[in-house]
Protein backbone atom coordinates (compact mmCIF):
# COMPACT_ATOMS: atom_id res chain seq x y z
CA UNK A 1 0.00 0.00 0.00
CA UNK A 2 1.40 3.56 -0.65
CA UNK A 3 1.86 6.07 1.67
CA UNK A 4 -0.30 8.75 2.21
CA UNK A 5 0.96 11.79 0.21
CA UNK A 6 -0.48 14.56 -1.95
CA UNK A 7 1.09 13.80 -5.86
CA UNK A 8 0.93 17.56 -6.71
CA UNK A 9 3.11 18.35 -3.55
CA UNK A 10 5.62 15.63 -4.15
CA UNK A 11 6.20 15.69 -7.86
CA UNK A 12 5.65 19.25 -7.95
CA UNK A 13 7.93 20.74 -5.63
CA UNK A 14 11.14 21.00 -7.89
CA UNK A 15 12.77 17.53 -6.67
CA UNK A 16 12.15 15.59 -9.42
CA UNK A 17 12.01 16.48 -13.31
CA UNK A 18 10.39 13.78 -15.50
CA UNK A 19 6.74 13.99 -14.38
CA UNK A 20 4.16 16.11 -15.89
CA UNK A 21 0.55 16.71 -15.09
CA UNK A 22 -1.74 15.66 -17.57
CA UNK A 23 -5.58 16.53 -16.62
CA UNK A 24 -5.90 14.79 -13.37
CA UNK A 25 -3.16 12.03 -13.87
CA UNK A 26 0.75 12.71 -13.07
CA UNK A 27 2.84 10.75 -15.88
CA UNK A 28 6.56 10.11 -15.21
CA UNK A 29 9.31 7.63 -16.33
CA UNK A 30 10.73 4.93 -13.52
CA UNK A 31 12.88 2.13 -14.16
CA UNK A 32 12.45 2.56 -17.86
CA UNK A 33 8.58 2.66 -17.87
CA UNK A 34 5.87 5.15 -18.32
CA UNK A 35 3.92 5.62 -14.80
CA UNK A 36 0.51 7.37 -14.72
CA UNK A 37 -0.54 8.06 -10.97
CA UNK A 38 -3.54 10.25 -10.02
CA UNK A 39 -5.70 10.53 -6.56
CA UNK A 40 -8.79 8.05 -6.12
CA UNK A 41 -11.39 7.64 -3.90
CA UNK A 42 -9.29 4.79 -2.01
CA UNK A 43 -6.14 6.30 -2.38
CA UNK A 44 -3.78 6.57 -5.55
CA UNK A 45 -4.23 4.98 -8.40
CA UNK A 46 -0.94 3.89 -10.34
CA UNK A 47 -0.61 2.39 -13.61
CA UNK A 48 2.48 1.10 -15.16
CA UNK A 49 4.48 -0.42 -12.08
CA UNK A 50 4.42 -2.52 -8.85
CA UNK A 51 2.85 -0.86 -5.64
CA UNK A 52 5.85 -2.49 -3.81
CA UNK A 53 8.25 -0.48 -6.23
CA UNK A 54 6.15 2.91 -5.96
CA UNK A 55 6.43 2.18 -1.97
CA UNK A 56 10.10 2.45 -2.19
CA UNK A 57 10.12 5.44 -4.46
CA UNK A 58 7.94 7.20 -2.17
CA UNK A 59 9.73 6.07 0.94
CA UNK A 60 6.78 4.68 2.53
CA UNK A 61 9.37 3.50 5.72
CA UNK A 62 9.21 7.39 6.58
CA UNK A 63 7.39 8.21 9.82
CA UNK A 64 5.87 11.51 8.51
CA UNK A 65 3.79 12.91 11.27
CA UNK A 66 6.98 12.28 13.54
CA UNK A 67 9.17 14.01 10.72
CA UNK A 68 7.25 16.95 10.38
CA UNK A 69 7.01 17.51 14.15
CA UNK A 70 10.58 17.66 14.51
CA UNK A 71 11.46 20.00 12.09
CA UNK A 72 8.42 22.37 13.04
CA UNK A 73 11.22 24.29 15.13
CA UNK A 74 9.13 27.91 14.81
CA UNK A 75 5.92 29.21 14.10
CA UNK A 76 6.72 29.77 9.98
CA UNK A 77 7.76 26.21 10.30
CA UNK A 78 5.18 24.76 12.08
CA UNK A 79 2.51 26.47 9.40
CA UNK A 80 4.27 24.84 6.73
CA UNK A 81 4.34 21.68 8.15
CA UNK A 82 0.67 21.53 8.09
CA UNK A 83 -0.02 23.51 4.65
CA UNK A 84 2.17 20.84 3.04
CA UNK A 85 1.73 17.69 5.36
CA UNK A 86 1.16 15.33 1.90
CA UNK A 87 4.85 16.48 0.44
CA UNK A 88 7.32 13.80 0.69
CA UNK A 89 10.75 13.20 -0.50
CA UNK A 90 11.49 10.90 -3.25
CA UNK A 91 14.34 8.37 -3.11
CA UNK A 92 15.17 8.73 -6.68
CA UNK A 93 17.70 6.29 -9.01
CA UNK A 94 21.66 7.47 -8.20
CA UNK A 95 22.59 7.66 -11.72
CA UNK A 96 19.34 9.63 -13.02
CA UNK A 97 19.40 11.59 -9.94
CA UNK A 98 23.60 12.47 -10.37
CA UNK A 99 23.03 13.64 -14.14
CA UNK A 100 19.51 15.21 -13.34
CA UNK A 101 21.27 17.76 -10.97
CA UNK A 102 24.86 17.98 -12.92
CA UNK A 103 22.09 19.36 -15.70
CA UNK A 104 20.43 21.51 -13.35
CA UNK A 105 23.21 23.70 -12.27
CA UNK A 106 22.75 27.35 -13.21
CA UNK A 107 19.08 26.75 -15.06
CA UNK A 108 15.31 27.68 -14.37
CA UNK A 109 12.87 25.01 -13.58
CA UNK A 110 11.14 24.62 -17.36
CA UNK A 111 14.76 24.56 -18.56
CA UNK A 112 16.09 22.08 -16.82
CA UNK A 113 13.02 20.07 -17.46
CA UNK A 114 13.75 20.96 -21.44
CA UNK A 115 17.49 19.48 -21.46
CA UNK A 116 16.90 16.70 -19.52
CA UNK A 117 14.16 15.33 -21.91
CA UNK A 118 16.16 16.52 -24.65
CA UNK A 119 18.86 14.25 -23.35
CA UNK A 120 16.33 11.20 -23.07
CA UNK A 121 15.16 11.82 -26.25
CA UNK A 122 18.35 11.73 -27.77
CA UNK A 123 20.04 8.27 -25.57
CA UNK A 124 17.06 6.76 -24.30
CA UNK A 125 14.87 4.21 -25.62
CA UNK A 126 11.58 4.89 -26.92
CA UNK A 127 8.58 3.51 -24.51
CA UNK A 128 5.31 2.71 -25.76
CA UNK A 129 3.26 5.47 -24.72
CA UNK A 130 5.89 7.74 -26.23
CA UNK A 131 7.76 8.90 -23.39
CA UNK A 132 11.71 7.89 -23.15
CA UNK A 133 13.95 6.37 -20.31
CA UNK A 134 16.47 7.55 -18.83
CA UNK A 135 19.68 6.79 -20.61
CA UNK A 136 22.39 4.89 -18.87
CA UNK A 137 25.92 5.92 -19.19
CA UNK A 138 26.63 3.29 -22.00
CA UNK A 139 23.30 5.07 -24.05
CA UNK A 140 25.18 8.22 -23.73
CA UNK A 141 28.29 7.08 -24.68
CA UNK A 142 27.16 5.23 -27.68
CA UNK A 143 26.10 8.12 -29.26
CA UNK A 144 28.34 10.38 -27.85
CA UNK A 145 28.63 12.54 -31.13
CA UNK A 146 25.39 13.82 -30.44
CA UNK A 147 25.92 15.17 -27.33
CA UNK A 148 26.37 18.73 -28.67
CA UNK A 149 23.29 19.29 -30.38
CA UNK A 150 21.38 18.81 -26.89
CA UNK A 151 21.62 22.19 -26.44
CA UNK A 152 23.41 21.94 -23.39
CA UNK A 153 25.82 24.35 -23.10
CA UNK A 154 28.92 24.07 -21.27
CA UNK A 155 27.01 21.07 -19.24
CA UNK A 156 27.21 19.01 -22.23
CA UNK A 157 31.34 18.05 -21.97
CA UNK A 158 30.21 17.87 -17.86
CA UNK A 159 27.27 15.04 -19.16
CA UNK A 160 29.32 12.91 -21.63
CA UNK A 161 32.59 12.44 -18.76
CA UNK A 162 30.27 12.04 -16.13
CA UNK A 163 29.09 8.98 -18.13
CA UNK A 164 32.35 7.60 -19.13
CA UNK A 165 33.09 7.97 -14.91
CA UNK A 166 30.32 6.01 -14.55
CA UNK A 167 31.35 3.75 -17.07
CA UNK A 168 34.66 2.79 -16.32
CA UNK A 169 33.72 2.58 -12.89
CA UNK A 170 35.25 6.04 -11.73
CA UNK A 171 32.25 6.77 -10.37
CA UNK A 172 31.22 3.57 -7.99
CA UNK A 173 27.07 4.11 -7.23
CA UNK A 174 27.12 0.87 -5.36
CA UNK A 175 29.75 2.26 -3.18
CA UNK A 176 27.99 5.50 -2.80
CA UNK A 177 25.21 3.76 -1.45
CA UNK A 178 27.35 2.03 0.99
CA UNK A 179 29.22 5.69 2.05
CA UNK A 180 28.07 8.13 4.86
CA UNK A 181 26.76 11.59 4.86
CA UNK A 182 29.76 13.43 4.74
CA UNK A 183 32.00 10.97 3.06
CA UNK A 184 29.52 10.96 0.32
CA UNK A 185 29.90 14.42 -0.57
CA UNK A 186 33.73 14.49 -0.87
CA UNK A 187 33.62 11.55 -3.32
CA UNK A 188 30.74 12.89 -4.97
CA UNK A 189 32.55 16.40 -5.40
CA UNK A 190 35.77 14.68 -7.35
CA UNK A 191 33.40 14.99 -10.40
CA UNK A 192 33.53 17.71 -12.79
CA UNK A 193 30.00 19.79 -12.43
CA UNK A 194 29.39 18.88 -8.91
CA UNK A 195 30.04 20.96 -6.14
CA UNK A 196 28.56 21.72 -2.65
CA UNK A 197 25.07 21.82 -3.58
CA UNK A 198 24.58 19.13 -6.45
CA UNK A 199 26.36 17.01 -4.20
CA UNK A 200 24.07 17.46 -1.25
CA UNK A 201 20.80 17.18 -3.53
CA UNK A 202 22.27 13.75 -5.14
CA UNK A 203 22.52 13.10 -1.01
CA UNK A 204 19.29 13.84 -0.05
CA UNK A 205 17.55 12.53 -3.08
CA UNK A 206 18.97 9.02 -3.16
CA UNK A 207 21.38 8.12 -0.86
CA UNK A 208 19.25 8.49 1.88
CA UNK A 209 20.69 11.41 4.08
CA UNK A 210 17.66 12.95 5.30
CA UNK A 211 20.14 15.44 7.21
CA UNK A 212 21.68 17.29 3.56
CA UNK A 213 20.22 20.62 3.65
CA UNK A 214 21.23 21.65 -0.19
CA UNK A 215 21.74 25.46 -0.29
CA UNK A 216 20.46 27.17 -3.20
CA UNK A 217 19.42 30.98 -3.98
CA UNK A 218 16.08 29.63 -2.72
CA UNK A 219 17.04 28.48 0.15
CA UNK A 220 20.02 31.15 0.93
CA UNK A 221 17.45 33.84 0.52
CA UNK A 222 15.19 32.36 3.32
CA UNK A 223 17.68 31.37 5.98
CA UNK A 224 19.27 35.07 5.65
CA UNK A 225 15.74 36.93 5.75
CA UNK A 226 14.13 34.78 8.20
CA UNK A 227 17.09 33.11 10.28
CA UNK A 228 19.79 36.08 10.05
CA UNK A 229 22.03 33.71 8.75
CA UNK A 230 24.64 34.52 5.25
CA UNK A 231 27.68 33.83 4.88
CA UNK A 232 29.65 30.48 2.98
CA UNK A 233 27.68 27.62 1.78
CA UNK A 234 28.96 25.33 4.56
CA UNK A 235 28.07 28.16 6.68
CA UNK A 236 24.46 28.11 6.23
CA UNK A 237 23.77 24.68 5.20
CA UNK A 238 25.44 23.87 9.16
CA UNK A 239 23.23 26.22 10.16
CA UNK A 240 20.13 24.61 8.48
CA UNK A 241 21.23 21.24 10.00
CA UNK A 242 21.43 22.29 13.27
CA UNK A 243 18.55 23.45 13.08
CA UNK A 244 16.13 21.19 11.69
CA UNK A 245 18.39 17.93 13.03
CA UNK A 246 18.01 14.91 11.25
CA UNK A 247 15.22 15.59 9.16
CA UNK A 248 16.71 18.67 8.30
CA UNK A 249 16.16 17.46 4.24
CA UNK A 250 12.49 17.39 4.34
CA UNK A 251 12.79 21.02 5.98
CA UNK A 252 15.04 22.15 3.06
CA UNK A 253 12.16 21.23 0.55
CA UNK A 254 9.60 22.56 2.76
CA UNK A 255 11.34 25.83 2.69
CA UNK A 256 12.07 25.98 -0.92
CA UNK A 257 8.64 25.42 -2.17
CA UNK A 258 7.25 27.99 0.24
CA UNK A 259 9.78 30.40 -1.17
CA UNK A 260 8.63 29.75 -4.75
CA UNK A 261 5.56 30.29 -4.28
CA UNK A 262 5.96 33.71 -2.38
Amino acid sequence: MLPPMDLDLTLGCGQVFRWFKQGEWWSGVLDGREVMLRHGPGGIDARGIATERLSRYFRSEDDIELIYEEVAVDDLMSDLSHRFRGMRLIRQDPWECCLSYLLATNANFPRIQRMIETVCRTFGRLLPGGRYAFPSPSDILDREESAPHCGLGYRCHRMVKLAHSAEDGELDLDSLLCMDYERSLGYLKRFNGIGDKVADCIALFSLDHLEAFPVDVRIRRVMEEIYGVGGSYRRVREHGQRLFGRYAGYAQELLYHWDGMR
